[in-house]
């Protein structure tokens, strides 16, 4: 079995950067709380070009229209579709409750290639 190149790795990291385009933030049992496209003002790509480990920065706030509070958020999931889709990489974190407007949640899901165990 061949092993594959760091170039073969970057190229898999551009192409999960280009079309690995939505991140969702769910609550504690699973269910979306809300979709965003990377070209969504709150979200970024935060890593430097080269990096092994993507990382996908979404800030929510509780004045964020498309956030009704009190709200719990425990998980983010990254899609490649708007709507529906198999989920391609999952990461939960320590539950948080949006309580307020002046509340503010940062999440950064990470995405390791090749993933180092």
């Amino acid at each position: 079995m061949a092993e594959i190149t760091q170039a073969a790795y970057q190229n898999l990291r551009d192409y999960i950067q280009a079309n690995w385009k939505y991140i969702e933030l769910q609550d504690d049992t699973g269910v979306a709380i809300v979709r965003l496209s990377v070209y969504d003002s709150r979200v970024t790509w935060t890593h430097s070009v080269g990096e092994q480990t993507l990382k996908l920065q979404v800030i929510i706030k509780g004045s964020d229209s498309d956030i009704t509070v009190p709200k719990t958020f425990a998980k983010s999931v990254i899609f490649n579709v708007a709507t529906g889709g198999n989920l391609l990489s999952t990461e939960s974190f320590t539950p948080f409750t949006i309580e307020g407007d002046q509340d503010e949640l940062t999440v950064i899901h990470l995405i390791e290639v090749p993933k180092v165990v």
